[in-house]
């Protein structure tokens, strides 16, 4: 056997084995037969090429390819193979479901017996699909609904139980502090509410009381101006000595003074509370405070003040003694003399000593 024919079949071997092996990791075996399924699903998450198909628990098949229905393109079918020793009958179901946490997703083949004839399944035909969820894998579809009352049913419990007293725990220990917290806030809310509504009342109070002292002094000024003018009728009757007529005018008035008197120490004693007022504002205008309080004390300000005076006076006094320094006319067209500096000019800064 020459060398080229040698090469060539190590070639072909070699071609041969590469080939078997692909096909073999995608989960196809060249040298035993298998028919191929499919199977339409919804929702294929977490299944991959190669992902096993399984009958009660043990393999007999590979996924191979996955692929858009061209029906629906909302669906995805599924094709696997399975070894043909195995008579998978046509009304069997394919359930997709959980292999794990990690493992991905499998395909389990449930049926009741195997089939015989044309009742099985051969290539091409398609496996009516079903997906498990995780929880249903785990648990299994018929105890899913026992263990999902159960768990509902303890959670009421447990929630209807919170806060409640005796019961132990520090989740129930905080919702029974929080309760009586709530109701603390609650207590001292409507508290704050009263202060409130108390304090709005007395102030509107407060005011309607400087109105009525206000509106006091105006009466008591245009009753003082009457006593005033009623002595200068007293006096001009007694001057023209009509004394009966003035001794009785006098006595009204007398009476007239009396109830003015009256009102006037009603007056005072209000004045007296408006003064007391005002010596407060006047003490806190000396302690400066207030836009008028800084006025007053800022002693900066009296100094610039007393300084402008000074420079004002220094200026007029100037402009007496030397108005030709400011002012410069000519009644004939002659040039005016220049000005000269005075010896004693007001004006000039003082030497120091």
């Amino acid at each position: 056997m020459s060398r080229e024919v040698k090469i060539g079949l190590l070639t072909f071997l070699v071609l041969v084995t590469m080939i078997w092996g692909y096909t073999f990791l995608k989960g196809r075996n060249l040298l035993s037969p298998a028919n191929e399924l499919f199977t339409t699903y919804e929702d294929v998450t977490d299944l991959n090429v190669s992902s096993p198909i399984m009958v009660n628990g043990y393999k007999i098949g590979t996924v191979t390819k996955i692929k858009l229905n061209p029906k629906d393109v909302k669906k995805m079918d599924v094709f696997y193979l399975i070894d043909s020793d195995y008579k998978i009958p046509k009304n069997a179901v394919a359930n997709l479901k959980s292999l794990g946490f990690v493992d991905g997703k499998g395909i389990f083949l449930e049926f009741d017996k195997e089939c015989s004839g044309a009742d099985c399944a051969v290539s091409g035909d398609e496996l009516k699909g079903n997906t498990i969820s995780l929880l249903g894998s785990m648990l299994g579809t018929e105890d899913i609904s026992q263990y999902s009352t159960e768990l509902t049913q303890s959670a009421r419990s447990i929630i209807a139980n919170i806060g409640k007293e005796g019961e132990p725990g520090s989740v129930n220990e905080t919702v029974r502090q929080l309760e009586v917290i709530s109701k603390n806030i609650a207590a001292i809310t409507a508290t704050t509410d009263k202060l409130m509504d108390n304090s709005a009342r007395n102030l509107e109070k407060t005011i309607q009381n400087m109105v009525s002292v206000s509106g006091a002094l105006a009466k008591s000024n245009q009753r003082i101006e009457g006593i005033i003018s009623n002595l200068d009728k007293i006096t001009a009757d007694i001057s023209k000595s009509n004394l009966g007529n003035t001794i009785t005018k006098t006595n009204e008035t007398l009476d007239v003074s009396k109830s003015a008197i009256a009102d006037l120490k009603t007056t005072l004693s209000t004045t007296s509370q408006t003064m007391t007022e005002l010596n407060a504002v006047l003490a806190k205008l000396k302690n400066g405070e207030g836009s008028m309080g800084k006025l007053m004390n800022d002693k900066d300000l009296y100094t610039n003040l007393e300084a402008t005076t000074h420079n004002l006076n220094m200026l007029l006094q100037d402009l007496r003694l030397n108005p030709k320094r400011y002012a410069h006319f000519s009644v004939f067209g002659k040039k005016q003399k220049q000005y000269t500096l005075p010896e004693s000019d007001p004006a000039a800064p003082k030497e120091e000593k």
